[in-house]
């Protein structure tokens, strides 16, 4: 079974989560995995109180296969070289990494973004909450999700593509199924 860890700060977006886990669980079967922080439950900007399994250095999050890390204000001056050195192990390891919105600041300050095409809140929004980053030169002005390899990158205004970007990767499978998902839903929220 594939396992997939959500990575929930305080603050964390709804409306970022909400389409990627759905799909996943429901759809495609993957078991779905909280982490936060320390461990403990972190309330979404919508009221929503999501339990966690795990916290962000637990050792065994290095079984997952996919870790998808949820927008939130949180990101900003966030550092762990734990969870940052885990991000890298994933990715070198061949397994998906996916930062949507704020999520992308540790993706960029993981190093994960050098020699990869990517996108985020803005290209100098990033390069701000990031300093100095290693691939900002392979920034994309996108409403959409982008992926290079198995890193994908969106901005908080592309939950939809976000969503398919992953499970496409997850469940290659489904691709002509999540073409119809992308067009049904990103003409609502702009992604189109």
């Amino acid at each position: 079974m594939t396992i997939a860890v959500a990575f929930l700060q305080p603050g964390w977006a709804d409306w970022e989560a909400g389409p990627v886990l759905a799909s996943l669980r429901e759809y495609f079967g993957v078991q779905i995995e909280i982490a936060t922080p320390t461990g403990d439950p972190e309330t979404s900007i919508g009221g929503i109180l999501a339990a966690a399994d795990y916290r962000f250095d637990d050792p065994v999050l290095s079984d997952a296969d996919a870790y998808l890390l949820i927008g939130s204000d949180a990101w900003q001056g966030y550092e762990n070289d734990a969870v940052f050195s885990l991000l890298r192990q994933a990715h070198a390891d061949g397994k998906i990494v996916a930062g949507i919105c704020g999520a992308t600041i540790a993706l960029a300050k993981a190093g994960l973004l050098a020699g990869k095409a990517h996108t985020s809140n803005g290209k100098d929004w990033l390069a701000e909450q990031a300093p100095g980053y290693a691939g900002a030169e392979g920034y994309v002005e996108s409403p959409r999700a982008v992926v290079d390899g198995r890193i994908v990158t969106a901005a908080g205004s592309a939950p939809v593509t976000f969503s398919a970007e992953v499970t496409r990767l997850i469940a290659p499978e489904a691709s002509e199924r999540l073409d119809g998902y992308v067009a049904m839903f990103a003409r609502e929220f702009g992604e189109g």
